[in-house]
């Protein structure tokens, strides 16, 4: 069916705990590889949503820790809708 298995993306286990260091080529990384990161982000952002509401964490800290989770989603979000 394909002539090169190389080029096949290969199911990993990380998902979905993929971050960029986990990507194969961090300049070119898949939309495998990307979906899986925004969904590792969203699941960090809500597990530290639920610590700050618990009390587990700082205020300060937590919400610090939300605006780099935010901001990291954006960027790695805008790699999939750069412009052409």
């Amino acid at each position: 069916m394909f002539e090169d298995d190389e080029k096949l993306i290969e199911f990993s286990p990380k998902y979905p705990h993929t971050l960029p260091q986990d990507w194969a080529d961090t300049g070119n990384p898949t939309v495998y590889e990307i979906s899986a990161t925004l969904d590792t982000l969203k699941k960090m952002y809500a597990d530290q949503v639920k610590d700050l509401n618990q009390g587990r964490v700082d205020t300060e800290i937590g919400e610090e820790n939300l605006r780099n989770i935010a901001t990291n989603y954006q960027s790695i979000k805008s790699i999939l809708f750069q412009p052409r």
